[in-house]
């Protein structure tokens, strides 16, 4: 089934590997990452790809906490909710979305709610670099 995330309600449930960082962009908790002249949301630049999930929501100049590793809950319609254990990506957009050609593939669905609404991914973003190694 094809996933779009709504990303009106992300939340990072559990996070690993923390570190605080300066944004220079404004983010959404549970955003992927880059670094492209400062932190900010990810949106599948060649070469720049996603590094860390926001903890917190904040604005250009904030500090944040960010995870290298997170369990993240992610809002969808009933039409387009994953499938457990479906790899998913880091679309343009910057929200993720199904895994594709050309996308960077950051994680996994783990957990579907019963309503179809929410899901849960276990999302790492060093496997974007892992994945284009030697690429």
């Amino acid at each position: 089934m094809a996933f779009t995330d709504a990303s009106t309600a992300r939340r990072v449930i559990e996070g690993v590997l923390d570190a605080e960082i300066t944004l220079a962009g404004d983010v959404s908790e549970g955003d992927p990452l880059m670094y492209n002249s400062g932190w900010k949301l990810s949106t599948n630049v060649s070469g720049k790809e996603a590094i860390l999930i926001a903890g917190n929501t904040g604005v250009s100049g904030d500090v944040i906490t960010a995870y290298g590793a997170a369990k993240i809950e992610l809002t969808h319609t009933n039409a387009l909710k994953p499938t457990m254990g479906q790899l998913i990506a880091v679309a343009d957009t910057g929200l993720y979305d199904d895994a594709g050609s050309e996308l960077q593939d950051i994680g996994h669905i783990v957990e579907i709610d019963d309503d179809g609404l929410h899901s849960r991914a276990i999302v790492y973003p060093a496997q974007v670099a892992i994945d284009t190694a030697g690429a």
